[in-house]
């Protein structure tokens, strides 16, 4: 079987730091660590350990073309991810959408999610429960005007009076994928990638191995998150897994990945990472300028445990030999990797020990989540994003609040210029889920 080489020539985000891939790497090299305490009407119904969190700053989505009808009917992941997806399509410089003809059934979405539209049936199901005894809450808090939780709860059926009437399309999972296919015009593939912390990093990687088995010609790929509820229960439920970073007593950051004050994740409200991708011989018939090379994609799973790693490594350590072979390298060709890295305890020691045994202290190794948090099925997404950006920029940016290595690995403790020619991002998820791809350098930036 022929194999067709497979090349970005495009990339699109909106994280933490701004709506734009250019927001989240200037971001990421001056250091704009976004951390803020979770809102207060949260604690109403829960008693976090955790105290922050990384949101979305307030983008004004009219002004990025979104109607007001748009808005009210699509959920908030259709429209991160399609507004990431127009920056990668514009970068791209791609016919107007929605694609025609023979064209649009050579193209095809592959989208990564962890939680899909959860906001929609945490939001919606309140105003379920609460909309028939609103009288009766009225008169609670007459009784007790100091109540807070009374307050909120009128506060949130006054803002929400009824349930969405599209409650279910904006809950599916796959919702945000139909959109980006409807939007761009994609009849050849539709694709919704389901594996938690590492979905971003599948949905790229399955997109390149059908351009790459000839299947399509160019495909949007990436992963979508938003973990906001009006209370708060997504994060409540990631703090009772015990996951979330703590504060510390020093009051230093609390962010940590790979450092020993390390307690857990920052948690990210959310975010979108979309590329394009194209077999080489499409974006050249073009004149399309080549962002990166993807090399190489590999994924299996650890069978091993629902939230932690396999303490051994055995089906990572696998995958590193997949992917190398599939791309022709060695442990030794590569450059840079952008690891995992949460800042959980086990996890950050087991990649770091996998990391040493297999590529040693030489390749440059940093945690895009010390910057962003952790934005689950969005963050691998996220991270290839970075990783094209530090290929093209020969750049890398630092892995924050770092310490205290816990391993003898060459960490970016700062921010600057690097010789990378083939870089390596991987993510592992609840469910024993591993992903890792290995991008190269564009030909003709050699």
């Amino acid at each position: 079987m022929v194999k067709h080489a497979v090349v970005i020539t495009g990339i699109g985000a909106v994280s933490s730091l701004g709506c734009g891939a250019d927001a989240l790497w200037e971001g990421c090299l001056t250091d704009q660590v976004v951390a803020e305490p979770v809102p207060a009407s949260w604690s109403v119904y829960y008693r976090a350990a955790s105290r922050n969190w990384a949101p979305l700053p307030a983008i004004d989505f009219r002004a990025q073309g979104f109607s007001r009808q748009e808005l009210l009917v699509m959920g908030m992941p259709s429209v991160l991810a399609l507004c990431a997806a127009q920056e990668a399509w514009r970068q791209a410089a791609l016919p107007t959408a929605p694609m025609k003809g023979n064209d649009s059934w050579r193209s095809g979405v592959y989208l990564g999610t962890g939680l899909g539209g959860a906001k929609a049936p945490f939001d919606n199901y309140r105003a379920h429960l609460l909309s028939g005894l609103k009288p009766h809450l009225e008169n609670a808090l007459s009784a007790a005007p100091d109540d807070a939780r009374l307050s909120e709860h009128l506060a949130a059926l006054k803002l929400h009076p009824r349930v969405h009437p599209l409650v279910i399309c904006q809950t599916m999972p796959n919702a945000a994928t139909a959109t980006l296919s409807m939007a761009f015009g994609f009849k050849g593939a539709a694709e919704t990638l389901c594996h938690a912390c590492a979905s971003g990093t599948v949905a790229i990687g399955r997109a390149y191995e059908a351009i790459q088995r000839g299947e399509l010609s160019l495909a949007l790929a990436g992963g979508v998150e938003h973990l906001r509820d009006n209370a708060g229960g997504v994060f409540m439920g990631f703090d009772r897994l015990q996951t979330l970073a703590r504060p510390l007593a020093s009051g230093e950051p609390e962010n940590r990945p790979f450092d020993r004050k390390r307690s857990g994740f920052l948690f990210s409200e959310g975010g979108a990472g979309m590329v394009v991708l194209e077999s080489a011989e499409h974006a050249q018939a073009r004149g399309a300028k080549v962002l990166a090379e993807v090399r190489a994609f590999g994924a299996n799973a650890d069978a091993h445990s629902m939230v932690a790693l396999d303490e051994e490594g055995r089906a990572i350590s696998r995958l590193y030999t997949e992917v190398l072979d599939s791309a022709g390298l060695g442990c030794a060709d590569i450059d840079y990797i952008n690891a995992h890295g949460t800042g959980t305890e086990l996890n950050d020691a087991v990649e770091s020990k996998l990391l040493e045994r297999y590529f040693g202290p030489t390749p440059l190794v940093n945690s895009t989540k010390s910057v962003l948090g952790h934005s689950i099925g969005a963050s691998g997404a996220l991270e290839v994003v970075v990783t094209v950006k530090s290929l093209l920029t020969q750049q890398v940016h630092a892995s924050r609040n770092l310490d205290d290595p816990i391993a003898d690995l060459n960490f970016c403790r700062q921010s600057g210029s690097a010789q990378i020619n083939h870089a390596l991002t991987e993510s592992f998820g609840f469910g024993g889920h591993n992903a890792v791809l290995i991008l190269g350098r564009a030909p003709e930036s050699h």
